[in-house]
């Protein structure tokens, strides 16, 4: 937990110092979708499936955001579903720091439950064409459990980019690669 804390406290510094030619703040008015693989800690089973998800800024500082889902694998099959909100604040002209608290739903075949998370990050434009982000959080459907989660979006112009994220959860992670569309 201790690491973890400095590892973020590290990320929010290192994103926030200003670099130049940088470019403008991140873009909170997106649809995304592609590939998700889940690994399970002690176990062999690893669903995969795609995922759409957007982000729509509602005024200066306020955010809309959701998430769905579908994996499988061998007949594990089952989808997620995030819907919430947050606010951002802008740490200077390239860099944003947000919380944010979402409802969260997981359907799977002998399994259903719905939960709540909440999250913390840092999203910075370290070049025209290169986005970073880092995200501490809580996720609670069933049990408790501290997430942290690592990810870089590369634009080819300034409404479409491809990303790749990491998330660390208590007994899984979640690797994600994407496809995005800003408006």
């Amino acid at each position: 937990m201790k690491l973890i804390t400095k590892l973020m406290l590290a990320g929010t510094t290192l994103l926030s110092v200003s670099l130049p030619a940088l470019a403008d703040t991140p873009d909170w008015r997106y649809v995304e979708g592609g590939y998700t693989r889940y690994g399970f800690d002690n176990s062999n089973i690893e669903p995969d499936g795609l995922h759409v998800a957007g982000k729509y800024l509602l005024d200066g500082n306020f955010y809309a955001n959701g998430e769905f889902g579908w994996l499988d694998e061998s007949g594990f099959d089952f989808t997620t579903l995030t819907l919430g909100g947050g606010y951002r604040l802008s740490v200077n002209n390239t860099t944003d720091a947000y919380v944010g608290a979402n409802f969260e739903r997981i359907d799977a075949d002998n399994y259903d439950d719905n939960g709540y998370s909440l999250v913390t990050g840092v999203r910075s434009m370290i070049s025209p064409e290169l986005e970073l982000n880092g995200e501490l959080g809580y996720f609670d459907v069933d049990e408790g459990d501290i997430t942290l989660k690592v990810g870089a979006n590369y634009y080819f112009n300034p409404q479409f980019a491809v990303g790749a994220s990491y998330k660390f959860i208590d007994d899984a992670d979640v690797l994600q690669v994407t496809a995005r569309y800003a408006f």
